[in-house]
């Protein structure tokens, strides 16, 4: 379904004509958003290693996470994976032991996230040899592109009601229902519905459980029991 379309269906499961319309226009597509986002957050969509870069410049380690990224998984330098500490790990390089320290020089080797809310700090810090590299992210993200903007994606432009949301095409209704949960949840004594907001929800579960099964086969994931090794002689 276009973005113009799940709107549409969702004024229909709200009875939106006869309610004289109760939810404007920009608070269902900020619904529908939000669903497709809160469906990325449960199932797993998407993994990206192609929409997101950082670019390095002389003497900065810290730099901003996309907007539309849920989580850093990896950062590649090209063709070596940087690897990842947390604030206050003890790091053994060759025989000395340092810790993370945002001033020290050199081709950035490792990174972390959780030193400040939004940030990627690298360590070394960047030279002006570094400067201009463009390090790729692999991430976990939501849509690129927020669905209750202007509609398009971001190397469009304008306004454009007929774009479709990002995930799968059978995973649409999602949106709907997620948005139908949260109308139906609005404090108003004329249209909260606690029994309709519920129904909606679950159907919205049953969407993310057809989804989270859906990723596992796109990406041949399996689960394997075994002993544990520290046990095996």
């Amino acid at each position: 379904m276009t973005r113009a379309e799940m709107l549409a269906e969702l004024q229909t499961v709200l009875n939106d004509a006869t309610t004289g319309g109760a939810w404007s226009t920009t608070t269902l597509l900020g619904y529908l958003a939000e669903g497709q986002d809160k469906f990325c957050e449960e199932t797993g969509y998407f993994r990206d290693r192609t929409n997101f870069s950082i670019t390095l410049a002389t003497g900065v380690a810290v730099y901003d996470i996309p907007d539309r990224v849920i989580q850093i998984l990896n950062i590649w330098d090209g063709t070596r994976r940087l690897g990842k500490v947390l604030t206050g790990d003890d790091t053994s390089d060759s025989d000395t032991e340092w810790t993370f320290d945002t001033t020290q020089p050199g081709t950035p080797r490792l990174w972390q996230t959780d030193q400040e809310t939004g940030t990627i700090t690298l360590y070394p810090v960047p030279t002006a040899a570094d400067n201009g590299d463009v390090y790729a992210l692999q991430v976990w993200r939501y849509s690129r592109y927020d669905l209750a903007g202007d509609g398009a994606a971001p190397e469009g432009g304008g306004d454009a009601p007929d774009a479709e949301p990002e995930i799968p095409s059978r995973f649409h209704r999602a949106c709907v229902e997620w948005a139908a949960y949260k109308a139906f949840m609005h404090r108003d004594v004329e249209t909260q519905d606690s029994i309709k907001a519920a129904d909606h929800l679950n159907a919205f579960k049953m969407y993310v459980s057809d989804g989270v099964t859906t990723l596992r086969r796109y990406q041949n994931q399996e689960v394997r029991v075994g002993t544990n090794p520290a046990y095996r002689t």
